[in-house]
């Protein structure tokens, strides 16, 4: 009896230590660098100023590009253990042979620091929470 005890207290602690990193990715942000390469044309949209939720137990989030479009995230989902999360904006690609931009985002050092990824690295954005005055 005393191993199930134990088990659910274990168990319990890394469903709310997942939780907790989840809500860590919760705000307002708004993307102040993007590091671009020499190949980067400019066409892959990334978000200018976003806001990551929790409704109803599920993450959501709706971003404006840096062209001033609006509209939610088409995928916003944890990964890693809630160490990473999965944006993916969405309306699809120009070309149905084109791959989709998938930003794979991480927090370090209290920013949002992602690589942005179609069938290669496209580039990174980072971004600071946005602090409402």
């Amino acid at each position: 009896m005393y191993k199930h005890k134990y088990a659910i207290a274990v168990l319990i602690f890394f469903i709310s230590t997942s939780s907790l990193l989840a809500n860590d990715f919760i705000g307002e942000w708004k993307v102040m660098k993007v590091i671009c390469s020499d190949s980067y044309f400019g066409e892959i949209k990334y978000p200018k100023l976003f806001k990551i939720e929790k409704k109803n137990g599920n993450i959501t989030g709706h971003y404006k590009d840096q062209f001033d479009y609006e509209n939610k995230f088409e995928l916003v989902v944890l990964i890693n253990n809630g160490h990473e999360l999965l944006l993916s904006n969405c309306c699809g690609t120009k070309h149905p042979e084109s791959w989709s931009p998938l930003h794979k985002v991480k927090i370090i050092n209290g920013k949002l620091h992602a690589i942005v990824v179609t069938d290669h690295i496209e580039f990174e954005w980072i971004a600071e929470r946005k602090m409402n005055h």
